[in-house]
C-alpha cells in the first residue's frame, strides 16, 4: 500500500509533527454522526474495532466528518 502523507494543522494533537504533519500510524475519519458513539479520541485496537463495527459512513460533505485520532498534548 502506498504510504501518504497527511498534513495536520492541530498543533495540540500528540501525533503532529513539525511542518504540519500527521505522525499517526493509523488514522480514522468518519462521520460526525457515527463519531457521536465513540470517545473522543481512540486508540490502534479501537480504531479496528470501530471501523469493524460500523463498516462504510459516507459524507455529503467534509463538515460532515471527524478526525477520531486526535489526542491532546
Amino acid at each position: 500500500m502506498p504510504q501518504v502523507q497527511v498534513r495536520c494543522t492541530v498543533d495540540n494533537c500528540y501525533f503532529w509533527v513539525q511542518d504540519n504533519l500527521c505522525g499517526a500510524d493509523t488514522i480514522l475519519i468518519t462521520t460526525d454522526k457515527a463519531a457521536e458513539k465513540y470517545p473522543e479520541s481512540v486508540d490502534a485496537a479501537q480504531t479496528n474495532m470501530i471501523v469493524n463495527e460500523i463498516g462504510e459512513t459516507p459524507a455529503q460533505n467534509c463538515r460532515e466528518t471527524a478526525c477520531k485520532t486526535f489526542f491532546h498534548k
